[in-house]
């Protein structure tokens, strides 16, 4: 799941947004109503805008990830200490 929290953020509007302008304008090329050079142009620039939007939202999730298996190696060796002191305990 890409996103975390449940609030909805302005980058979420913004990026819909984005996609709806997208739909928009290949819906108008289909109809024929926009210059073709112009629409086209509209059109990589909004792709552009939504991929580098998708793409800062998984390297921030990316960024995060260390730091979640650094905790959980830390927890996984502090459950095998206290299982070593039990079996030092038996062994006594």
């Amino acid at each position: 799941m890409l996103y975390l929290d449940k609030m909805v953020k302005i980058e979420d509007i913004i990026f819909w947004m984005i996609i709806i302008a997208i739909i928009a304008i290949a819906l108008g090329l289909l109809k024929g109503s926009p210059p073709e050079t112009n629409a086209l142009i509209s059109l990589a620039l909004f792709i552009t805008a939504s991929e580098l939007m998708l793409w800062k939202t998984l390297f921030k999730i990316n960024k995060n990830t260390p730091i979640e298996f650094i905790k959980v190696k830390n927890d996984i060796n502090n459950r095998f200490d206290k299982i070593e002191n039990k079996l030092d305990k038996l062994k006594k």
